[in-house]
Order: C-alpha cells, then structure tokens, then sequence
C-alpha cells in the first residue's frame, strides 16, 4: 500500500502543471477537446450518433460538433435540463440535434434513445454506483462503436481489475486520489448523497475498464491512456448475456415504495 501511496503521489500533476491546467481550461473554455473531436471527425461522420452526458460544463457542444462532422442524426442525452448557453447554440445553429432530458439507467429513457450507429459517452463512468450497469445500457443503445472518456486510476502491481469505491473512505485514504483541479465530491469531501451522481462513486484501473466492457458486451480497439484518464474506443458485439436489472429510484421517489412491494 505505501508503494501505491507512493506511486499515485508520482503520477498526480505537479502543483504549477494543476495551476496552468486551470488557466488554459479558463480560456479555452471546455469546449475545446481535440481527442474528442479527433475521434468524433473519425466514427461519427454518414452515422446516428449519441452523445450521453451532453450538458454538464460544455453544453451540447461535441454533439453540435458531431452534427457538423456529417453524422446523420445525433441525440443529446443528460440528466441535466437544457441550458439557456444550448438552447442559444442550438437556435444559432438551426441545429437539429434532438435534446433527451433523462437518466438513461431508467427504462424509459432507453426506450427514447432507440439504437445509434456511433455512442460517445465521456465523463460519466465513474459517476455511476453501478458502472457495469452503464455500460449494459451503454451497449444495448450502441449499434456500432462506443467512443468512452473515463477518469481511472493507475494500475496496482501484480492484480488486474482492481477498484476503489470512493464513498465513505477515510479523509486520509481520500486524499490519495485528489488531483487537485474540478471538483471531486467524495474525494476532495465526504460523500453527499443529495449530490447523487455528482459523487464519484468509483477509481476503476484500465484492466478493470477493459474486464467491465468485455463482459459487457465491447472489444476495445483502441485506447490512449494517462495515468488518471483514459480514451476506450470500442466495437459492440453480440453478447450472451445481457445485465439490465431494475431502475436507479431514490427514497423520495413515489415509485421507489411501489418498486419494493413488487
């Protein structure tokens, strides 16, 4: 464990890196993502595309990109409303990018999404309490390639497949795993489920990415890894076994009760 301590405290940006990070983040705003918009110029172009987890910080933007690449038809999906900076672009735009207001864990919002050619989905993974239930979901929408931005964690010498589940660690355990820009919830704080999703819920290695898409139904083609982010470019293929179980319901949900007495 110290020499993974000590590891993870070597590979976490340095001080004035973090500093010039957030300044560069400042200017160019997120928008600005060429290895986004380098694979979505690759896959997305005669194709229906979906972009899931559209809105938080970069409102729509790389599904408007994605429209003006060539893609075909492109549905936006987040659990975030539409903001007043997408709806603006969007009309400047006379975009036809379809907005979807939903939680694609809930069977309904499957049902709306349908099937693309082309599924992108960045910053999500590690969000989910269940991240091996997203990607079902993931690969049940996906008719073609899963192009997947995920925040991950180096690998622990000698075992693949290794996790952390952030929520409840110790403050000292924590501190391990901030990186110092963003935010973090669960990791720079204790855990806040009012938050709900806004929780990083979980530090997946790649093996651990790569075993989690395998079984879901991926084969990864290609992939560019940092040592606290990581690109999966992926092919869906038939799978024998498909891991969709119940809704993601809160307590405050009328359905939630409904949902237990069934």
């Amino acid at each position: 464990m110290l020499m993974y301590k000590t590891k993870l405290a070597l590979r976490r940006p340095h001080a004035l890196t973090e500093r010039i990070a957030r300044r560069v983040g400042r200017f160019f705003g997120k928008k600005s993502s060429p290895a986004a918009q380098k694979f979505i110029e690759t896959y997305a172009p005669g194709k229906t595309f979906a972009d899931i987890g559209c809105m938080w910080g970069i409102n729509g933007a790389l599904s408007f990109f994605a429209e003006r690449c060539g893609a075909k038809h492109v549905i936006a999906l987040d659990v975030y409303p539409a903001t007043e900076e997408f709806n603006a672009e969007h009309a400047r735009l006379q975009s036809k990018v379809q907005f979807i207001n939903g939680d694609i864990n809930e069977a309904a919002t499957l049902r709306k999404l349908g099937k693309s050619d082309v599924v992108f989905c960045s910053g999500v993974l590690y969000h989910m309490p269940d991240p091996f239930s997203l990607l079902a979901r993931l690969h049940a929408i996906c008719g073609e390639v899963l192009i997947m931005r995920t925040m991950l964690i180096p690998e622990v010498s000698g075992m693949r497949n290794v996790a952390v589940f952030y929520p409840m660690l110790e403050e000292s355990h924590r501190n391990r795993f901030k990186l110092g820009t963003g935010m973090q919830k669960a990791i720079s704080g204790p855990y806040e489920p009012e938050s709900g999703y806004g929780n990083w819920f979980w530090g997946l290695t790649p093996s651990c990415i790569e075993s989690l898409l395998a079984c879901a139904g991926f084969t990864v083609i290609e992939k560019h890894l940092d040592p606290f982010v990581g690109w999966f470019i992926c092919r869906a293929v038939e799978t024998k076994f498909s891991p969709i179980s119940g809704e993601y319901l809160t307590p405050n949900d009328p359905r939630f009760v409904e949902h237990l007495a069934s």
